[in-house]
């Protein structure tokens, strides 16, 4: 006998086998010997028969986003170009770094911009404030990316307006020398590691440059140069390789 066996003893005794089912236990101990006696009937191992024709399919189907489109052959960057821009780039945002450094450390004197800007959340508002806008409602300035303003936004609302920027791109389906400056600017400023939201950022621009770049028409040819900067910037410098050009 096992100890389980014998405890059982114990506690609610003997176990008749002819307990009649039908009729409703009149005590708790009745209870416990039903569930005892249809528990001695099932087998230890039950393997259920299962209709494999009523299964569905339920496996779940990511498509993956593509890469960046194959730059026409006239059009693609030599490696050289490609390793001049990431340095020059890199010297920049060295440069940049010190002098914000210098601000920070009250070595250089500095004067916060007084030009004002948009709210964070203010989509529309900062397209304006980049691009300028002419319309019958309305006629705003476009403001340059100088230092004085990129240093007076902080890294939450650079990367938000980046972000804004990117979409219009995404959406007009050009890409402007204005809006290339402002992109060029935030990109100087942007910290590093990227973080998982402007990755996927940065990988639409390269992307939407790509496309732009596969459908230039021959009257446009002068804007391959600030496209593929823009690849090469998000592919080598933010380490998205595999979106690269040879």
């Amino acid at each position: 006998m096992t100890l389980s066996d014998f405890c059982k003893n114990q506690i609610i005794g003997s176990v008749e086998e002819n307990i009649n089912l039908s009729v409703p236990p009149a005590t708790g101990e009745e209870y416990i010997k039903r569930v005892i006696v249809e528990a001695q009937k099932c087998d230890d191992v039950v393997i259920a028969q299962i209709d494999r024709r009523r299964l569905k399919d339920t496996g779940v189907y990511v498509k993956a986003l593509a890469g960046c489109v194959t730059a026409p052959h006239s059009l693609a960057p030599a490696a050289e170009w490609q390793k001049c821009q990431i340095t020059d780039f890199s010297d920049i945002r060295l440069y940049v770094a010190r002098l914000k450094s210098e601000i920070q450390t009250c070595k250089r004197k500095w004067r916060p911009s007084s030009i004002c800007m948009p709210e964070v959340d203010d989509k529309s508002g900062w397209i304006k404030f980049c691009l300028g806008s002419n319309t019958f409602h309305e006629e705003c300035k476009s403001n340059d990316p100088t230092l004085e303003i990129l240093f007076s936004m902080n890294q939450p609302t650079i990367e938000q307006v980046l972000e804004y920027l990117i979409e219009f791109v995404e959406i007009q389906k050009r890409l402007e020398d204005d809006l290339g400056r402002w992109i060029y600017a935030l990109l100087v400023v942007l910290e590093v590691p990227l973080n998982p939201d402007m990755c996927s950022c940065l990988r639409s621009l390269a992307r939407i440059c790509s496309v732009l770049r596969a459908d230039l028409s021959p009257i446009k040819k002068s804007q391959t140069t600030v496209l593929n900067l823009f690849i090469c910037l998000v592919a080598r410098y933010f380490r998205q390789l595999d979106l690269a050009d040879p």
